[in-house]
């Protein structure tokens, strides 16, 4: 990279949002885009070849092979003290590289939802064609850019085809297509594969821009801040103080932990926190705010002798229903794994034993080391709120992560119905003749509201579906963007990931993700804003 090159446009985090969007924005032939990713090139030839395998999922906590240099190992807080790590990518191609490569539609509830906080214009009629023309997809006929594949259920291995019977048995009916508009019932996941291979979105819209004379792509290149004159972004500042700047746009695609902390450290959020730092505002906005995730509660056992095969497939079923508490809302789901590995603990000393206890070991495999298999229950629909902000100014400093996981009394009434489905099934004869008992759960607990809750509580985990942290919506219900992204008050600046997800959908978060860097990419292309940014920035001007 030259310090005289002439970017229009730089994009800040090269994860499943940031690729679509540079695919996009170098379509217009004006453009010159500077794709900017802390992590390595998924192309580098020392990452490894785990990432191309999509039999296992190659995060730590989840299989043996994983390589923590892709790891950001974010540290998230616990309501009621203490906190754990989770997962979060840091690779070119972001989690679409490492994580199990589903690709669920968010629902029509979703969008619904959408729309009452401001957003119009991401009705479910106004979205659903944007995921056709990305799919690749047998099952609908789509024609679209990316690969979507469902495992035939006499191709599954035992655990998950054990899961779709006792599923069925326990009253779930079966779903051809898990992404068929108001779709419940057990099905085969939609997943980014073509045979045994991860497609990532590195790999569908990077790979055909690199050598482009309008993209270029910077990794291992963490970001500070963004840069302003006056209220109009001009560039950003690097971790290691290089500047490069951008004479039309500065997008944040850092994701929904990240992209609101650059935007604290530039000056843009909620005015006490920024003045605690003695970070200069620039703008006041409750960036950082809204945050949610789905809590997962896993259900694990071992795989009895000759249940799980090498080469098979640790995701293929899952099964989507409603609780019933939010009326049209598909907010349970129950996913089968056939494969989690979690190293051994090490031998500590009884100080580090003691200062470790407050620290959950917590994971999808639950504390239990080694290979299990099992379903995980997530709440889809959570009505719990957490937040995201920076502990310093030091880019190096993660921020803190606390997102008030079943805080609110229908997210425990969610999870108790989902844990106690998972339980019935794991316990019908399919499953019982591939799986051990279920660790660490009873029939006594499961039958008992407090004693469930109580196990939930000292269970739970993340699904790494983090969103909402610069929320999508009119500013006098917390927005941070418009419905093109772009943040308000400010000129050449926008956001487009998952933190701009109005409200977290009844699904795994990559695809809706996608769906929404797409479009923000087409606005940003064709230089398109909202009329009400435009207007707050005149009235802001004079």
């Amino acid at each position: 990279m030259s310090p005289n090159d002439n970017y229009t446009h730089i994009i800040i985090g090269a994860g499943s949002a940031g690729c679509v969007l540079a695919a996009q924005i170098v379509e217009n032939p004006n453009s010159n885009v500077l794709l900017l990713e802390a992590g390595p090139d998924c192309k580098e030839p020392d990452v490894p070849h785990g990432i191309q395998d999509i039999r296992r999922v190659p995060m730590k906590g989840q299989s043996e092979i994983f390589d923590e240099r892709l790891d950001w190992n974010v540290q998230v807080e616990l309501p009621n003290g203490g906190s754990f790590d989770v997962p979060q990518a840091k690779v070119v191609g972001g989690g679409s590289s490492i994580n199990g490569g589903t690709a669920l539609r968010n629902s029509v509830h979703d969008c619904e939802e959408w729309v009452r906080l401001g957003n119009e214009e991401w009705d479910w009629s106004s979205v659903e064609p944007v995921y056709r023309a990305l799919e690749r997809d047998t099952v609908k006929g789509s024609q679209g850019k990316h690969p979507l594949t469902r495992t035939d259920v006499n191709d599954t291995g035992k655990i998950q085809k054990a899961f779709v019977e006792g599923a069925i048995e326990c009253g779930l009916p079966w779903s051809d297509d898990l992404n068929e508009t108001y779709a419940q019932g057990v099905g085969a996941s939609p997943v980014c594969r073509e045979i045994d291979r991860r497609v990532s979105v590195a790999n569908t819209f990077i790979d055909p821009l690199r050598g482009r004379r309008n993209f270029q792509l910077l990794a291992n290149a963490p970001v500070d801040r963004v840069l302003f004159s006056h209220k109009r972004a001009t560039g950003v500042v690097l971790a290691d103080g290089r500047q490069i700047s951008a004479s039309s746009e500065v997008i944040l695609s850092a994701g929904a932990i990240f992209s609101p902390a650059i935007l604290q450290r530039s000056g843009i959020g909620p005015a006490g926190l920024l003045s605690s730092h003695s970070i200069p505002v620039v703008q006041d906005l409750p960036v950082g705010a809204n945050l949610s995730d789905h809590p997962c509660v896993p259900l694990v056992a071992r795989p009895k002798k000759d249940a799980y095969d090498e080469d098979d497939f640790s995701l293929q079923m899952q099964a989507r229903w409603s609780s019933g508490t939010r009326e049209d809302a598909v907010d349970l789901q129950l996913v089968c794994f056939s494969y989690l590995y979690s190293a051994p603990p090490m031998q500590l000393s009884h100080e580090e034993t003691a200062a470790a206890s407050e620290k959950a070991p917590r994971g999808l495999g639950g504390s239990v080391s080694g290979h299990v298999a099992g379903i995980g229950c997530n709440i889809n629909k959570p009505l719990s709120l957490g937040s995201v902000y920076i502990r310093s100014r030091k880019p190096e400093d993660q921020p803190v992560v606390d997102p008030r996981y079943l805080t609110t009394s229908p997210d425990r009434v969610c999870a108790r119905q989902a844990v106690r489905l998972a339980y019935r099934i794991m316990q019908s004869e399919a499953m019982q003749q591939q799986l051990g008992p279920i660790i660490n759960l009873t029939r006594d607990v499961v039958d008992s509201d407090s004693l469930l809750d109580a196990w939930i509580h000292g269970q739970y985990t993340s699904t790494y579906h983090f969103t909402g942290s610069c929320r999508m919506a009119t500013r006098n219900l917390g927005g941070v963007v418009d419905q093109t992204g772009s943040v308000y008050g400010i000129q050449g600046l926008r956001v487009a990931d998952a933190s701009v997800i109005p409200t977290i959908p009844a699904a795994n978060t990559m695809w809706t993700t996608v769906m929404f860097a797409e479009r923000i990419g087409k606005f940003v292309r064709d230089c398109q804003r909202s009329s009400s940014t435009l207007e707050e920035e005149a009235v802001n001007r004079y």
